[in-house]
């Protein structure tokens, strides 16, 4: 009786059913969860079970969607770094008509906002991809990063005063929005708070790109910045 009992229980209990997704969004449920988890504990220290426990997986999931961590990390770091730092170019046709530097910082302002938010969501992700391993890192800056950092150098061409090198130039724009990103992520208070608005910072950012940073003389090539 007490055998029938629980075979009738076990007939009636509910089964619990597996949520399946669509191959396409399982992916990028794993990259979203591999994206936090590389953030937090880089390609060395990050493990495929974590990632697999942060996307409600199980490790073999991931494997049936990439090869290797290797693989993974290029796809959900790698990748969405260098599509953000490509997105970071301005177009020079819009300067080339200003007046003058404070009409460019006019100009400029929103594209400057957009380019320090592309930094500040992409800077866990850099700062991951850049030392996590030295020689990936490496081969990142020399074979990705370089290239954007000399274009948008290029873009600026005709623009800049005499004498100041585009390279530098483009060099000297990317390390200041990774500076912000810095300060903004570590809670420095300089570049405002981690979720806070970036309009300040922008107008300070493109005031700073476009006209230098000493008083301006009678001379405009007098200013050093």
């Amino acid at each position: 009786m007490a055998s029938t009992a629980k075979t009738a229980a076990t007939k009636t209990a509910p089964r619990r059913r597996r949520h399946y997704l669509p191959a396409a969004e399982r992916r990028q449920q794993i990259i979203a969860a591999a994206q936090e988890v590389f953030a937090r504990a880089n390609l060395k220290g990050a493990r495929t079970r974590d990632i697999a426990r942060a996307a409600s997986v199980n490790q073999a999931t991931i494997f049936e969607h990439f090869p290797s961590k290797e693989a993974l990390f290029e796809e959900a770091v790698i990748k969405p770094l260098i599509e953000a730092m490509r997105g970071m170019h301005a177009r020079k046709e819009v300067y080339e008509h200003a007046a003058g530097p404070d009409e460019i910082a006019i100009l400029a302002r929103s594209s400057g906002e957009r380019h320090l938010a592309d930094m500040d969501r992409v800077f866990p992700l850099l700062a991951a991809a850049l030392f996590s391993d030295p020689e990936q890192g490496k081969q990142l800056y020399l074979e990705h990063i370089v290239p954007l950092v000399r274009a948008r150098g290029e873009i600026l061409g005709g623009l800049t005063r005499d004498g100041l090198d585009l390279d530098f130039v483009g060099l000297a724009i990317f390390g200041i929005q990774m500076a912000v990103a810095l300060d903004r992520h570590f809670g420095g208070g300089i570049a405002g708070e981690r979720n806070g608005d970036l309009t300040a910072v922008a107008e300070q950012f493109t005031r700073m790109a476009t006209g230098g940073f000493a008083r301006q003389k009678t001379d405009p090539d007098a200013t050093v910045g």
